[in-house]
């Protein structure tokens, strides 16, 4: 919930320390190839390469899937390397750069567990979250740049700005459960007095508009809000219009995806919102998916947009109750959301085993042209191109 506190809330005392990196050298041999894996013992990080996974399973099969090195907790792309940045607890804490193009992975290796990963606007540096901490990794150089370890609570979820400045929600809403900005170069987090009791609130940064979009699951119902992003911390705006008029995903809604163009929201409740500066125009609700099924139990799980291609790619999970989960990858065009194409992943087989093929993660490419998903299956990651 977004409330208005005149108590002062605590934010972690100081700069914090800076924590140091270790090497780490991974190899796995991926399904249907050979992979190649070098460590540079200076930097910390690794680079292995693998190749395109085959399978058929009856009448199914399922190729161009790379085998991943690590599993994933968390992921964005950089449009600017043209490369996924997944975060990694598995086999080992790492940040990966992954060229999706030849399946290349670059690990930086992290000293701590990820939670979450958020990269700045020019695609050129991420911040990754951990319990009571954040670190800076130049994607550039792939190297740490610095880590702090002060932020009094486990980060659930985050976003970053041109100026190197971090915004991270807490998992839980202990110690009034603030939303905090933190300085990557300086270390200093401030936790907002207006924004508080925001665990589990997911963040989308629209630089633009110098706003933060949060959907707010506090409320009841759950509800999308607005906080000002060009003073630190964050103060809150307002929130929505509405009052549990349009699903926006309920509270197990996995997230909200915020346009290039930074024009609409996507929410996990399958309904589409447009932005805008004041509030009376503000996350005004424009149309549902035009496939809805007007099920609650059907979600978004991940969403992306490209401006490029005019589409939004999404995972979508029907959820039908009794039955399995039912999972598709989907595109439609923006925003007028009318899809046009659409992929089953229960006719998917990645390693021919009888384990479900699970979605974590979609993204387009930098121009559009290309869809990729991360995808799980038993204790095996996959990136598929499609």
């Amino acid at each position: 919930m977004l409330l208005m506190s005149s108590v002062l809330v605590a934010c972690g005392g100081g700069t914090g320390a800076s924590l140091s990196t270790t090497t780490t050298t991974t190899t796995t041999t991926p399904t249907g190839s050979n992979s190649n894996t070098t460590t540079n013992n200076n930097t910390g990080t690794s680079t292995a390469t693998t190749g395109d996974s085959s399978t058929a399973t009856g009448n199914t099969t399922t190729s161009g899937a790379r085998l991943l090195t690590r599993n994933v907790v968390d992921a964005a792309y950089s449009d600017a390397l043209e490369r996924l940045i997944t975060v990694s607890s598995l086999p080992d804490n790492a940040l990966t750069l992954i060229n999706p193009a030849t399946g290349e992975q670059q690990a930086v290796v992290l000293t701590l567990t990820p939670t979450s990963v958020a990269i700045s606007p020019d695609g050129k540096t991420a911040v990754v979250g951990h319990n009571n901490a954040v670190t800076q990794v130049n994607l550039q150089t792939a190297s740490v740049t610095n880590s702090h370890n002060n932020l009094n609570m486990s980060v659930f979820d985050l976003a970053l700005d041109a100026q190197g400045i971090a915004y991270a929600t807490p998992k839980t809403n202990e110690i009034a459960g603030a939303l905090k900005s933190i300085n990557l170069n300086t270390g200093l987090v401030t936790a907002s007095l207006s924004v508080v009791q925001a665990g589990s609130f997911y963040l989308q940064l629209a630089p633009n508009l110098k706003a933060l979009y949060l959907l707010d699951k506090g409320a009841q119902p759950v509800d999308l809000a607005k906080a000002d992003a060009s003073i630190t911390p964050p103060a809150w705006l307002y929130d929505s219009p509405y009052n549990g008029d349009h699903d926006i995903g309920g509270a197990t809604g996995k997230g909200l995806w915020l346009s290039e163009d930074e024009a609409y929201l996507l929410t996990a409740g399958e309904t589409l919102f447009r932005t805008a500066n004041t509030q009376d125009q503000d996350m005004l609700y424009q149309r549902s998916l035009s496939d809805n099924d007007n099920d609650p139990t059907t979600t978004l799980l991940h969403a992306d947009h490209s401006q490029e291609a005019g589409k939004f790619v999404v995972i979508l999970d029907k959820g039908i109750a009794g039955v399995n989960t039912d999972y598709r990858l989907k595109t439609y065009t923006a925003p007028q959301l009318v899809v046009s194409d659409e992929q089953k992943l229960s006719t998917m087989n990645l390693n021919n085993s009888s384990n479900p093929v699970i979605p974590q993660f979609v993204f387009f490419n930098s121009d559009g042209s290309k869809r990729y998903a991360l995808l799980k299956q038993g204790t095996e990651t996959y990136l598929l191109t499609f």
